[in-house]
């Protein structure tokens, strides 16, 4: 980070309308500094007093560079998410048509247990999902499997590609939250195009309209995620880290009296352990922030 020194004034420094992104202030004595409709991404005032300063309609958040980097990577990975769900799809559509009638039975069980994974993961957190759900059927599906084959009762195949086809369900659901999650980070346009590519991009390569539907799963729960909704740890987890990594830091600072009011909106900030007690908000929308000490997200 650049370092910027400016003389103060009677007020304050002034920085009003200045580009001041990925500008290092950590430890400074900023009080009472102006603010004022300054590009404060990626800037970092970890530990400075910023008591009485103006911050009306300064842009916090990411850079410019940093955002178009995640937003690359998040499509690659979203893409990556819908070849998976293609492979998982193409392996049910094989189990269904299958001769073995065992077979068809374990493709049609593979579906229930899908669409019931991710209803359950909406609603109570992909890590319940996987533990109270996927897990358990998994393990039965190796007992019966194991029994069917050495009693000569069955050969074991049906429950063999049932454990396939949920693994690969678990792998893109988690490989395409993921994506959507740290997508949700950058905006709401950028996290709806990744929201849908995945879901494109499996159907390109030979998915059906279960690919689709895997991908809108994964969206919805990535959304509910990013609301701050319990349940969701591990995924505001990545949220929190890309904005504590890459967006605007204030962390540890002492900003009574600081002025956020005129600001329509503060994205991807993070006030962990800073004094915000008697920060002025106005209307201010808090975007990705992380609040108090880094256990709750808020998005607006």
């Amino acid at each position: 980070m650049t370092k910027l020194v400016v003389a103060y004034m009677d007020t304050g420094i002034d920085y009003s309308y200045q580009n001041l992104q990925n500008t290092s202030f950590e430890n400074e004595d900023l009080r009472y500094a102006r603010f004022e409709n300054a590009d404060l991404r990626g800037a970092n005032f970890t530990g400075s007093n910023l008591a009485g300063a103006d911050f009306s309609n300064a842009k916090t958040g990411l850079v410019p560079k940093n955002t178009i980097l995640i937003f690359l990577v998040t499509l690659a990975i979203s893409a990556l998410s819908g070849y998976i769900a293609m492979l998982a799809g193409n392996t049910v559509q094989f189990m269904l048509t299958s001769k073995d009638t065992n077979i068809r039975y374990a493709g049609m069980l593979t579906i229930l247990i899908t669409v019931s994974f991710i209803v359950y993961a909406y609603l109570k957190g992909t890590g319940a999902a996987f533990m109270n759900l996927i897990m358990p059927f998994i393990v039965a599906a190796i007992l019966v499997g194991l029994i069917a084959y050495f009693s000569g009762l069955g050969t074991g195949k049906g429950m063999l590609f049932l454990i396939l086809a949920l693994l690969l369900v678990l792998v893109m659901f988690i490989v395409g939250t993921v994506a959507r999650a740290t997508a949700g980070t950058l905006s709401n346009i950028l996290f709806i195009i990744v929201a849908l590519s995945g879901g494109m991009f499996g159907k390109s390569v030979g998915g059906g309209i279960g690919t689709v539907i895997m991908a809108v799963g994964c969206a919805l729960v990535s959304k509910k995620a990013l609301s701050g909704a319990k349940g969701y740890k591990g995924l505001r987890n990545i949220v929190f880290y890309i904005t504590s990594k890459f967006g605007t830091s204030f962390r540890s600072c002492r900003m009574a009296n600081a002025d956020f009011s005129q600001s329509k909106k503060i994205s991807n900030a993070d006030f962990s352990n800073a004094d915000i007690s008697f920060v002025l908000w106005g209307n201010a929308k808090k975007v990705n922030c992380i609040i108090q000490n880094g256990d709750n997200l808020q998005k607006v």
